[in-house]
């Protein structure tokens, strides 16, 4: 907890979560100021206005044969050459290309990319001198199809040509588990692969800091230990910033309002707070208490619900579609609500507050479903956004979770 003291008159009063009246005497400013410096080390408010701002270029990619679907990183990107990749971030990128009936001479270019400037990629796919068929089906469908590692950029069901010989397919969808097929494909012959996705079950941690927060530093680094020690994906994680002890926190000031509802909600008055999967109360600063609850909590998360997140930036605009799969009528409880946030990671602010942190990930930006939470009426939610030029989408992630708004329990969570 960050407790900060004041004085009124002669009585000492804990400082956490409070509206604080600044009108009086001189006197009472200068000991304000005084013991915050002293006590929590917050600073005064520092210029933001370093942040980092994402440079961009762009990557005109053509085939011979045309009409290859293309690949940035490994993500299609609802183009096929030949097209022009704008608005991608400076530095070094992968870009392939599917066609079907065709290899690709090359497997893959790497591109670095250059600020204002366009490079230019060609491939050369070989056509495959025989052919066999692949026809793949899930349930549920749209699943997107990989062959030998590589995204393919089909979706459940489909037929496929492939080259005979050995493959690895997979099925890979939002909300759900692999699937994964090692198939002999015959010359000239079509084979079915089906089966049905199992539910990918995560666990929602949300926490609670501030940059002028001192002991909320020792809980930011037992959360990016727990990142870099938990690579399965079996979780979802932001921290929403506070706006105290540092009321001029840039991350608070995104979007204030969102972040007082899950506040006032939790009644997280103190800092550090982690919540884990709403109802659970765990101390961010002892890291064998996360990892214990966090072990818990997966261990008994088997929701028969899946949330499945679809999302794509077209120009300025960010389109995003939930998903629900209900398996065994879990959403008849009329308390549940869907929560839809971003997050973005990879932030630097060379001074933002007085805890000396200067880099950021799991940051909070803002809800797209209503703070509160929107009432599931459907199973398709969709939503959309005009994408702020100061975000980095690269680093960006949706984060979906259903939570009993009564009891705060969440029962399930997924991401993208």
């Amino acid at each position: 907890m960050c407790l900060c003291l004041f004085y009124k008159q002669a009585d000492p009063v804990i400082y956490s979560y409070m509206n604080i009246n600044l009108q009086g005497s001189m006197h009472r400013y200068f000991i304000f100021a005084l013991v915050l410096l002293l006590s929590c080390g917050v600073k005064q408010p520092m210029d933001v206005s370093n942040a980092v701002q994402v440079e961009t270029g762009s990557i005109f990619v053509d085939s011979d044969p045309q009409g290859a679907a293309i690949f940035l990183d490994n993500k299609p990107q609802n183009a096929v050459t030949p097209d022009t990749l704008k608005n991608v971030p400076i530095g070094k990128h992968s870009i392939k290309i599917f066609l079907q009936g065709y290899k690709t001479w090359l497997d893959s270019f790497t591109v670095s990319v250059k600020k204002d400037t366009v490079e230019k990629v060609v491939f050369q796919p070989q056509e495959f001198i025989d052919k066999s068929y692949l026809y793949i089906s899930t349930v549920p469908d749209s699943a997107v199809i990989f062959i030998d590692g590589n995204n393919t950029g089909f979706l459940t069901p489909d037929t496929l040509e492939v080259e005979p010989g050995q493959h690895e397919i997979k099925a890979l969808k939002n909300g759900f588990e692999v699937l994964v097929w090692n198939k002999e494909a015959q010359v000239n012959m079509l084979d079915t692969l089906s089966g049905q996705l199992s539910i990918f079950q995560r666990v929602m941690l949300e926490s609670f800091g501030n940059v002028g927060c001192v002991p909320c530093v020792q809980g930011a680094k037992n959360l990016e230990r727990f990142i870099e020690e938990h690579s399965g994906g079996h979780y979802a994680l932001f921290e929403y910033f506070a706006n105290w002890p540092q009321p001029n926190d840039p991350f608070y000031h995104v979007a204030p309002k969102d972040v007082d509802q899950r506040v006032n909600y939790y009644q997280a008055y103190s800092l550090p707070t982690l919540k884990m999967n709403g109802a659970t109360n765990v101390d961010a600063k002892d890291y064998d208490q996360i990892i214990n609850n966090y072990n818990a909590a997966l261990a008994s998360q088997n929701a028969p619900l899946a949330v499945s997140i679809r999302k794509r930036k077209s120009d300025s605009r960010l389109h995003i579609q939930i998903r629900l799969y209900d398996r065994e009528n879990v959403l008849v409880n009329n308390q549940l609500r869907l929560f839809v946030a971003l997050a973005e990671d990879s932030l630097h602010y060379d001074n933002p507050g007085g805890n000396g942190l200067t880099e950021f990930n799991f940051v909070f930006r803002q809800f797209l479903s209503s703070r509160e939470g929107d009432v599931i009426h459907s199973t398709v939610f969709t939503y959309d956004k005009e994408w702020p030029s100061a975000w980095n989408y690269s680093h960006s992630k949706v984060i979906a979770f259903i939570q009993d708004v009564a009891s705060k329990k969440i029962i399930q969570t997924s991401i993208n």
